[in-house]
């Protein structure tokens, strides 16, 4: 589900979609009988499409990391969802990194004559000034001071998640119209966990242009009685 005229859809607008579309078919007492019961049916068809609870979970994991609709799910709700969106985040920085180096295809050559007669060059020993020996006790003590200021202890992959989604979670949402994958693509350098796990939700489409376009062959005009039932089972 999505709007079809949106260049980009990904599974990250099903649950801000589905809960615009909730307001507007709730049913209430001004409406007439016919009006109640089309909006009952056309809600209750919506809801059975995203019952599977690993589905459920999914997008609204692909919503929370959606910078346009982060904030539309309830606190209490979504604090469950940020927790899951943590963990995906370690487990996928830590695969990243276990995984093995890239062989240089360059290891295993053979030298040819050329090279092996080719002078060995050894970089120049730069003599030091008077100066710099004189005060030589000093600059070794400034350059171990520096050494220990700046080599402090490097955080854990669950730290770095935790201080990206922190960072996340204070900006603003951006607007309906932005694009939110070019949005984490700006952000790789400052949020990269997250940027990458962002792959993960919003690089799903959804069937929206397949669907519209096989409903279109399938209820056409001559075919505008096809029964509901019929008409799930062949779009």
């Amino acid at each position: 589900m999505c709007v079809p005229s949106e260049k980009s859809p990904t599974c990250s607008q099903i649950i801000p979609i589905l809960m615009k579309l909730e307001t507007h078919f709730r049913q209430s007492d001004e409406d007439t009988v016919f009006t109640s019961s089309i909006k009952g049916k056309v809600w209750g068809s919506l809801q059975n499409r995203y019952q599977d609870e690993n589905l459920h979970k999914f997008l609204k994991e692909a919503t929370l990391m959606d910078p346009r609709f982060k904030g539309n799910l309830d606190e209490g709700e979504a604090a469950d969802i940020w927790d899951r969106l943590e963990k995906a985040a370690v487990a996928n920085a830590t695969a990243a990194v276990d995984q093995p180096p890239i062989e240089d295809p360059q290891a295993d050559r053979v030298m040819d004559d050329a090279e092996m007669k080719k002078p060995e060059e050894y970089p120049r020993k730069v003599q030091k000034s008077a100066l710099e020996k004189l005060f030589e006790d000093e600059d070794r003590q400034l350059k171990e001071d520096a050494a220990s200021h700046t080599a402090g202890r490097v955080p854990s992959i669950t730290e770095q998640v935790q201080k990206e989604l922190a960072i996340y979670k204070r900006l603003q949402r951006i607007p309906p119209g932005q694009d939110p994958v070019a949005w984490w693509w700006s952000k790789r350098d400052t949020l990269p966990n997250l940027s990458a796990l962002s792959n993960t939700y919003l690089c799903v489409p959804t069937p929206s242009e397949r669907v519209f376009s096989c409903a279109g062959h399938a209820i056409s005009q001559k075919r505008c009685r096809i029964l509901p039932k019929k008409a799930n089972m062949v779009i």
